[in-house]
């Protein structure tokens, strides 16, 4: 490395005490050990032991979540699954063996590197030995999480670094043993967590997270040969909840906030659609809430599938987006739908041939405005000819990749103006969002004229690798960013780079394992040596030697 370079770079961020964590051993027995960030070559501290980091999925999760850093996503990195939180914390799911037997929980970093076991069971006896369902909810502002039991029962933790004064841990247990809960149903906000309890008749419950709050019913009125769907809708802010619930092929949508009972919203009885969230559905939302929880967007498929706006607090009239006067019949496939603010902007046409259109609701009838145009920007609208398969929202515009005749590409849109082009083509597979420290995440995006870096502030292209060189998703810090170039025979460098366009390259070494940046500015380079930099510090950690080591703190790549 032109290491003198790199430590002035280092030296404009204050340093701070802080904690690196680390999982080091085999992959099926590692050992989660933190270590001063001020003197990274002292004592450790053994978190957990004989551990290994499983599997994880979350309620609620949809294809957009993971290009979003503004809320919590399931991503994976290294090999290993985990819940990205906003700020830069993150939490994992793990099995560890003691002496006394085998326990399952969950492993929260916070933004400071602190590593807590924030809930853990022991194995249930018999050939299904996990105590948690194969899901839990995570609050989109990373602040919660709500994890049932499989056998009965929920709990809700605290992500925030608190505890409960109830039971001076971060946990605390809502519904006692027993309870069944409907795992798919748990989403939870900051201020409270909604789900459903069965067996039938299934109440609707809401529980707020203050210590000692007890779940109130909120379920519907109870109406004959009725059903609760499963998934249900939460606002980004929490303060709403929709679901369905009737007659099979005839409900009512219902909304519920976080005082009083379920309220019936206007739409007739019809066959309404659930959410369809990963990993079962496709993850693009049939059922959609905006951030305040004044819009709801819904679709009606009891003929064929017409898409709808609402609005939640009763001012303005709805809006049958796909009606025969805006669409041309038949006309209803979406794709990525997203709210910014009260607007709604989503793909709409036949499958693989649509336009991206901007939604508003008005006092005297909705605007469905065609932001793209490739079909006709005159109603009713056509299909188009773009085929959307993902989209990232940068800086309020969305970068969206695209099926194209002969190569994937990338298009930027401004929702509010409807200014589009494409701007990146030839990409050669889905772009990879960074990990940051809080600060806006930058935009990895892999094409056959080289791999190109977006910044999270702004959505610019800050620049474009020669083919043949590759970059991992890079770390944000709280003043610069890291990325490692790699070359085709596992040699590269770590670059540092400044919102301005200023490089720092390191030297060209073999097979790092990866870059992390602390909240305060130091890096962590995980390789042969192990190294530690920070503002006037450059170490080598002194640690044993072992097959696998991941440093679970950090803006990680």
């Amino acid at each position: 490395m032109r290491r003198h370079a790199l430590l002035h770079l280092l030296t404009v961020l204050p340093l701070a005490a802080q904690t690196i964590t680390f999982a080091e051993g085999t992959p099926g027995a590692l050992t989660i050990v933190t270590v001063a960030e001020a003197n990274p070559n002292g004592p450790d501290t053994v978190v957990l032991a004989n551990v290994e980091l499983l599997p994880l999925e979350t309620t609620g999760r949809t294809l957009a979540q993971a290009l979003d850093p503004t809320v919590s996503r399931r991503i994976e990195r290294n090999g290993v699954q985990r819940v990205e939180l906003p700020g830069g914390g993150r939490l994992f799911r793990y099995r560890r063996a003691a002496g006394t037997g085998t326990f399952y929980g969950f492993l929260h970093i916070a933004a400071d590197g602190a590593a807590r076991v924030v809930l853990e069971r022991p194995a249930l006896p018999g050939p299904s030995p996990d105590p948690f369902f194969d899901r839990f909810a995570v609050a989109a502002d990373g602040q919660h999480a709500a994890i049932a039991l499989a056998n009965g029962g929920m709990f809700v933790v605290r992500l925030d670094g608190g505890v409960f004064a109830s039971t001076g841990t971060p946990a605390r247990q809502v519904v006692p043993n027993g309870g069944d809960v409907v795992p798919a149903s748990v989403l939870v906000g900051p201020v409270a967590v909604f789900f459903q309890l069965d067996p039938g008749p299934v109440q609707v419950m809401r529980c707020d997270l203050a210590d000692g709050a007890l779940p109130v019913d909120v379920s519907a009125p109870v109406q004959a040969n009725a059903i609760t769907k499963d998934e249900m809708a939460i606002s980004g802010d929490g303060s709403r909840c929709v679901f369905l619930y009737g007659p099979q092929q005839q409900q009512r949508l219902w909304q519920v906030g976080l005082t009083g009972s379920a309220t019936v919203l206007p739409p007739l009885a019809s066959k309404y659609e659930e959410p369809a969230y990963l990993p079962e559905g496709p993850g693009e939302p049939a059922m959609l809430l905006n951030h305040a929880g004044t819009r709801l967007f819904f679709i009606d498929s009891d003929v064929r599938d017409e898409l709808s706006l609402l609005d939640l607090t009763g001012t303005l009239p709805p809006l049958q987006i796909t009606e025969s006067t805006i669409f041309q019949p038949y006309i209803g496939s979406h794709i990525l739908p997203k709210f910014a603010a009260d607007r709604l902007t989503v793909a709409i046409g036949d499958p693989a041939a649509m336009d991206w259109f901007r939604v508003e609701l008005a006092p005297l009838g909705g605007t469905v405005i065609n932001l793209t145009g490739t079909g006709s920007l005159a109603q009713p609208f056509p299909s188009g000819t773009l085929a959307p398969v993902d989209a990232a929202s940068v800086n309020g515009s969305l970068l969206v990749v695209e099926q194209g005749a002969t190569s994937v590409n990338l298009r930027r849109i401004d929702p509010l103006t409807g200014a589009q082009a494409v701007v990146q083509q030839d990409l050669l597979g889905a772009p990879e969002l960074g990990s940051s420290n809080g600060v806006p995440a930058d935009l990895l995006v892999h094409g056959s004229a080289g791999e190109a870096l977006y910044a999270g502030s702004s959505g610019a292209l800050m620049g474009v690798l020669p083919p043949g060189l590759a970059l991992t998703p890079p770390a944000q810090g709280p003043l610069f960013a890291a990325t490692w170039v790699a070359l085709p025979n596992q040699w590269g460098a770590a670059a540092f780079y400044l919102p301005d366009g200023t490089v720092v390259m390191g030297p060209f070494e073999f097979d790092l394992k990866q870059l992390a940046l602390t909240l305060q500015g130091g890096v962590v380079m995980v390789g042969s040596p192990l190294r530690y930099l920070a503002p006037g510090a450059y170490t080598v950690l002194t640690r044993a030697a072992v097959p696998f080591r991941l440093c679970l703190s950090g803006a990680g790549v």
